[in-house]
């Protein structure tokens, strides 16, 4: 035994937990009553333990709030103390880790459960065929670049009609069709910021994203996000206050990728709210919006907005036809510049995709068949978080999404994903393993699965092999 006061022995641990990432800067600490409670001591031990930290640095307490995780303390060389405060942001170089992923898509493996993809035979292949040669039979000219005025006015109701079932009043002139999502996201992060400008996304975040900010010369501050509740408010809070300056946020608020996080309504207010008092821009990716297990798609973000600060993209690429890329924007008060933004890039979207597009929006078969893939897609997602929990070892987690067709695995302590990745590829079986979805090394214990594949019996064993290989990794025989 030592001399040393129980406290510090305390605030030692803590400290060690900081510095691993467990907790990131500005996240939520434990509450002084569950400090106490799990190291056995009173409450005014657990206290003291805090407060040692914070005078160190390490947390910073917040009226009525807690503590939180703060930076380590750096001292300038003018010897002075710089203030506690978010990760700083660094410029994002993720190539090398999303390439080699990406190109898993194009490779001869058996089972991919890697990307965010639906297996070919949920979409409409043979009806979509149909129409598009029906359409081009009745309007040839549609093998042009622009789609008629009158077929995109008609178009662009639909769209209306669409959104406001999704209680978004969108008027018909704020509808900018893109290629899918990321181009969407990308116009507007390109309006948005400069090179070198800070800009705050979810940690785990899509490797997308971090690509298209590599690829803008952008820094990316990275944001807590749980799968019970999406983007931590107090830590965004934390990094506003006390970080560099931010330019805009990109959150994804319905099924987050990867988490499949969904936040919930009053959530979506207060970080409306939260923005509006920071100066902040919003782009909202609502790409997983359509893919929703219950029984309606939830309230994008953009619902709230009266002032036109946010940024709505949504895309067709998951509920209707992957190969058709047709992504869409509304952009508020910033959407003349980014119409115009569009105009110096790729222009227009292909006529025949918007035609049928716009046909089966009127006649109601993409609402049969967006449907019919949620329904799929829900029967699928809860076959594999059954198989995921059955076949990997004591310890792990997961949270079954309420939409999307991403399952997030957190596999137990010491569980190496990126070695698991390499002994799972030599089964001829992918997935996307945990340290993709940070521009940092983290989440090197969790796993990403797509749920996208029908459920087989051949789908099973392989992941029952998944947790087979994970148990024997633990177990030091892998």
């Amino acid at each position: 035994m030592t001399d040393t006061p129980l406290y510090l022995h305390i605030a030692h641990q803590l400290q060690q937990r900081l510095d691993s990432g467990e907790w990131p800067p500005g996240s939520r600490l434990p509450a002084v009553r569950q400090l106490a409670a799990e190291h056995g001591v009173n409450t005014l031990t657990a206290l003291a333990a805090y407060r040692h930290l914070e005078e160190q640095q390490r947390v910073v307490a917040r009226p009525r709030s807690g503590f939180f995780a703060a930076l380590p303390r750096h001292v300038a060389e003018s010897g002075h103390i710089t203030p506690p405060g978010p990760t700083a942001a660094a410029l994002v170089d993720v190539d090398s880790r999303m390439s080699n992923l990406i190109r898993l898509s194009a490779s001869s493996i058996r089972q991919q459960l890697h990307m965010a993809e639906a297996h070919h035979s949920l979409y409409p292949a043979q009806e979509l065929s149909r129409r598009m040669q029906m359409r081009l039979a009745r309007q040839p000219e549609l093998i042009g670049a622009y789609l008629p005025t009158a077929d995109q006015q008609q178009l662009y109701q639909q769209i209306r009609r669409l959104a406001s079932g999704w209680q978004l009043d969108i008027p018909a002139d704020h509808i900018l069709f893109t290629q899918g999502i990321t181009e969407a996201i990308s116009l507007s992060l390109r309006h948005l910021t400069r090179p070198g400008d800070v800009v705050a996304v979810e940690t785990p975040v899509y490797f997308g994203l971090l690509q298209t900010l590599q690829s803008l010369g952008l820094k990316a501050l990275e944001i807590p996000c749980t799968p019970d509740a999406g983007l931590s408010l107090e830590a965004l809070e934390f990094a506003l206050r006390h970080g560099a300056p931010v330019k805009c946020l990109v959150t994804v608020t319905n099924f987050q990728n990867p988490t499949g996080a969904l936040m919930p309504d009053d959530n979506k207010k207060r970080l409306l709210q939260l923005a509006r008092r920071h100066g902040l821009t919003i782009i909202e990716d609502d790409v997983f919006g359509e893919l929703y297990f219950g029984n309606q798609h939830p309230a994008p973000l953009k619902a709230w907005d009266h002032d036109g600060d946010v940024i709505y993209c949504s895309s067709f690429t998951k509920s209707f036809a992957p190969a058709f890329r047709l992504g869409w924007l509304s952009g508020g008060r910033h959407h003349a510049a980014l119409e115009r933004l569009r105009e110096s890039s790729s222009l227009v979207s292909p006529a025949i995709l918007l035609g049928v597009l716009s046909e089966m929006l009127a006649s109601g078969d993409y609402a049969r068949i967006s449907q019919r893939i949620r329904q799929q897609l829900k029967q699928q997602m809860e076959q594999l978080s059954d198989a995921v929990l059955d076949a990997f070892p004591r310890g792990t987690r997961v949270r079954r999404p309420q939409g999307g067709m991403l399952l997030w695995v957190e596999g137990p302590e010491g569980l190496d994903s990126q070695a698991l990745l390499e002994a799972a590829l030599s089964r001829s079986i992918s997935f996307a393993p945990g340290l993709v979805f940070s521009a940092e090394p983290r989440f090197g214990h969790c796993l990403r699965i797509n749920c996208g594949q029908p459920w087989s019996a051949q789908l099973a064993e392989d992941i029952h092999l998944l947790g087979w290989l994970a148990a024997e990794q633990l177990a030091g025989r892998l």
